[in-house]
């Protein structure tokens, strides 16, 4: 069996690391899209608001919360519930809402989100924020007692400074400050508030939220429609082309990463081993001389030249350091008394052979053959 390459290896991790973050990203959207927006109408969730549907649809309330291809109030509705949305409007769809209004339709607009301050602001209406001592809300109107008000539980950290006169005082905290306003806009109305624990699920259940969310919602004449606006909590119709299992990989950001790192991984694969240019020989390994190959060089080189004496006073004076070198003698001593030296260290040193090979480099007047003989003693000489 053939072995891996360590590029192969190496690209193996990669397309697992990837295949391990790819599945722990589809699983963390996968868990993001388990949990509802608040107040959802659909959610059954503590936050959703399906306790409230069901009991106005059980209330002979007419409910709807279709949504089209694009936003818009559906026909026959005069009351909008629009809580706590979590997908921000667009200029065009905020206009189109708001011309509804104006034209006789009623806004209920509940929540302390981003998206629910934003549309409050073109409403003229600033968010406060108010400590937890003092977020216990009270009525404030008479309006409010279809069906009767007892005392409230319901609280909010949030607080309403409108910026506006013409406005209506339904709720405040414990220091007056107001936290649900009504006020005419144009032929219709809007109800304001930051008071959402009501709506939901688990809100329902506490004593006198019932009552309060009924007279709140009463602002809509009777024998009309409630609209609960789900767009603004991205829920959008079926379309096709809609992202499937199947074209995950081309529709998503994580997918066509994917798609776009095993591309580079094969053709990572697919050339390597390509040459960009002309094959480089391997370079082959150098094979030293023999010193008597180098003495044989020298000797041709010098007879060329014509310079043995020059030769044999190179080896002379190499002869000398090499020996010398251990005991740090100077090899620019005379001949006679460098031997002196160097037998004082060496007591077994040959002083004669070591004189004999010194003299007969010192010669002048030799012939090729002569000087290749010397210089092959002396260098013999010099490795003892």
């Amino acid at each position: 069996m053939k072995r891996l390459s360590r590029d192969a290896w190496l690209a193996l991790l990669l397309f697992l690391l990837l295949t391990v973050f790819t599945a722990v990203s589809v699983v963390q959207q996968a868990q993001a899209s388990l949990q509802d927006p608040p107040l959802a109408s659909y959610s059954t969730q503590p936050q959703g608001s399906r306790a409230l549907w069901l009991y106005l649809e059980s209330q002979q309330v007419k409910l709807t919360d279709s949504v089209g291809t694009a936003f818009g109030v559906p026909s026959g509705i005069d009351l909008a519930l629009v809580l706590e949305p979590t997908v921000a409007f667009t200029p065009g769809e905020w206009e189109l809402l708001h011309s509804w209004v104006e034209e006789g339709g009623t806004l209920l607009l509940a929540g302390t989100g981003s998206v629910t301050i934003e549309l409050a602001e073109q409403l003229d209406v600033k968010f406060g924020l108010a400590p937890s001592s003092e977020a216990a809300v009270t009525n404030q109107t008479p309006l409010l007692q279809a069906p009767p008000l007892g005392s409230l539980s319901a609280e909010s950290s949030y607080f309403l400074r409108p910026e506006r006169d013409d406005f209506v005082t339904l709720l405040a905290n414990r220091t007056g400050y107001p936290t649900a306003i009504a006020f005419a806009e144009g032929n219709g109305r809007v109800i304001l508030t930051t008071v959402t624990e009501p709506f939901s699920n688990e809100g329902l259940q506490t004593v006198g939220n019932p009552e309060l969310v009924l007279n709140l919602l009463n602002a809509a004449p009777d024998g009309r429609g409630i609209w609960f606006n789900e767009w603004h909590h991205g829920i959008r119709p079926e379309v096709e082309g809609a992202l499937t299992s199947s074209n995950w990989l081309q529709r998503t950001p994580v997918g066509r990463a994917l798609l776009l790192v095993l591309a580079i991984i094969f053709i990572g694969l697919v050339l390597r081993g390509r040459h960009f240019g002309r094959p480089v020989p391997l370079r082959k390994d150098v094979v030293r001389r023999a010193p008597l190959e180098y003495i044989t060089g020298i000797a041709n080189l010098s007879r060329r030249a014509g310079h043995r004496t020059a030769v044999l006073q190179h080896y002379h004076d190499r002869l000398k350091r090499d020996l010398g070198a251990r005991y740090r003698l100077n090899p620019s001593l005379p001949d006679e008394e460098f031997i002196n030296q160097l037998a004082s260290y060496q007591p077994n040193l040959d002083t004669d052979a070591l004189r004999q090979t010194l003299r007969r480099l010192s010669q002048t007047n030799v012939s090729e053959s002569e000087m290749v003989q010397i210089v092959r003693e002396a260098t013999l000489f010099g490795k003892q």
